[in-house]
Order: C-alpha cells, then structure tokens, then sequence
C-alpha cells in the first residue's frame, strides 16, 4: 500500500509543476529581437494626439518615394506619411529601423521629427504592417534580392502601427 501511496503522490507532483500553459512559445529566429520603446514614447505621442492601435499609411523609406517595386536593407530609413497620417501628422517624417530577412521586411520606428522640432525629433514607437496582407503584422512580404543582404517588396508603402511595446 505505502507503493500505492507514493505513485499518487508522485502524480500530484507532476500535476502541480507540469508545463506552464503561460509560457510564451519560443520566438522565430528570423523575426527581430524584443525590444521596448524609447522612454518618453508615450507621452509624446500623445502630445502629437497619437494612442496606442493608430494607423499611418506611410512611405517606407523617403529615398524610394516612387510608384512600383522598393528593394530594402537593413538600414536606418525616414518614412513620410500619407494620406489621412500626413493630415494627422502634417510635415512630420517618421524615422526607425528596417529589418530584412528573404521573406519579411519588419519595421521599428522610434522618433518623429516634427516641423516645430527641426533638426531634433521626439520618441516615437511604431511597427510597420503590410498595407495589403496585415494578417499576422509581421512587417511587409518580400521576396528575395539578386543583391545580397536585400529584399524586394510589391511597392514602397506601408502601415506604422502605433504600439506601447515591440513584438
């Protein structure tokens, strides 16, 4: 009996610390690293009449402002917003980060630069979507580059979601 005893013990024990159904699945190795936004994001943006979920419909990178196909690297880029987010933001360039992998093009952005600020810029925190595919906002679809270290996407524009912490 004290056999007994000892299985149903050691089986509430596994019960008690099994797997924990909070953890988070490990992250694709493809997909930028975690990261937090600029300190002051926040309230600077909603200084800017900014909130958490807006949408800007933005040219990716300023240097490829032309109809068709942009062909992106890792690099720094300053995005222009359009449309409604020019109206919203009027004369602001939205600067951040892209980051390439074969099949995705992922955005961080972190600092607006305004007309009033000039040649300085305020903290921002902001991820690119696809405009077309925003299924599972993992940056825009792109497809690989002859050239190495670049990726192509269908054309040049894009979402920035604004958003309290990056994925």
């Amino acid at each position: 009996m004290a056999g007994g005893w000892a299985l149903l013990g050691l089986l509430a024990l596994a019960c008690q610390h099994g797997p924990d159904a909070s953890a988070k699945p490990p992250r694709p190795k493809w997909m930028p690293p975690e990261g937090t936004c600029p300190r002051g994001a926040q309230l600077q943006m909603e200084r800017l009449g900014l909130k958490t979920g807006d949408r800007i419909p933005v040219i990716v990178d300023s240097i490829q402002d032309h109809p068709g196909p942009a062909r992106y690297n890792y690099s720094f880029v300053i995005a222009l917003p359009q449309g409604a987010g020019e109206a919203k933001l009027p004369g602001a360039r939205i600067g951040g980060r892209l980051y390439v992998t074969k099949h995705r093009v992922f955005g961080r952005y972190d600092r607006i630069f305004t007309p009033e600020s000039g040649a300085t810029s305020v903290p921002f925190c902001g991820v690119l979507l696809d405009s077309r595919w925003d299924r599972d906002g993992e940056g825009l679809i792109a497809y690989p580059s002859p050239l190495k270290g670049f990726s192509v996407v269908q054309d040049n524009t894009g979402i920035i979601l604004v958003v309290d912490q990056y994925p």
